[in-house]
């Protein structure tokens, strides 16, 4: 899935509209964890509303929890044309190292946008273990501050991971799940997360009566 745009240029926007702020001071983006190694920014857009001018210029991963026709006025962005971005289904990440990107975005559909941005803002990478190779994790990238999975967690499963060296951060992409428990953290609704210091096992549970999807983060 992959979040549809249109850009317009920046000189038909007016002098009076450009005031801009960091993304995690915008209003419609809701920052619910902090801990210094990564900010996550739960957004939602209702129907018909546009968020305010913001700058995006930390390493980000994106996460598209609702498909929505949507659309982004764009004032400043690197060009990507020679370097197009990868999506890995609803999940991508942007590195922002050579230019931040300041826009607004827009929903024209008739219901919620709902996206996370997780920034990356810890500047001290460290080194950490070797890709997970269980058959219920799918390898979706590797960059320089993070790398990525897609879990499919199957009825009645049950996963345990050794500590791992770096921090992991899991979200919920299933919406309406059922007896679902990672690290005894109860999920059930799509966006719902936990945050697992390097050091501490880790165990996802299903007992209930579906399959549920999650991205899972290691954090270097």
């Amino acid at each position: 899935m992959k979040i549809k745009f249109l850009v317009f240029a920046g000189f038909f926007i007016p002098f009076f509209s450009l005031s801009q702020v960091p993304v995690s001071k915008e209003p419609l983006h809701h920052n619910v964890l902090d801990n210094g190694h990564v900010r996550l920014l739960d957004v939602h857009i209702p129907s018909g509303d546009t968020s305010l001018f913001h700058i995006h210029e930390t390493p980000s991963v994106f996460l598209i929890l609702t498909d929505a026709n949507t659309g982004s006025q764009v004032i400043s962005e690197e060009d990507r044309s020679k370097s197009p971005i990868k999506y890995y289904g609803n999940i991508w990440f942007e590195d922002f190292y050579l230019k931040s990107r300041i826009h607004r975005v827009f929903n024209n559909d008739q219901h919620e946008f709902h996206v996370m941005d997780i920034e990356l803002t810890n500047k001290n990478y460290k080194v950490i273990d070797s890709p997970l190779r269980q058959v219920s994790f799918s390898f979706l990238f590797e960059e320089k501050p993070v790398r990525a999975y897609r879990l499919n967690l199957y009825l009645g499963s049950k996963i345990s991971i050794q500590a791992r060296r770096g921090d992991i951060l899991t979200i919920l992409l299933s919406d309406s799940v059922s007896s679902v428990l990672v690290n005894k953290k109860s999920f059930s609704m799509k966006g719902d997360f936990i945050y697992i210091p390097s050091g501490e096992n880790i165990s996802f549970i299903n007992s209930g009566t579906e399959k549920a999807e999650f991205a899972f983060f290691e954090l270097k």
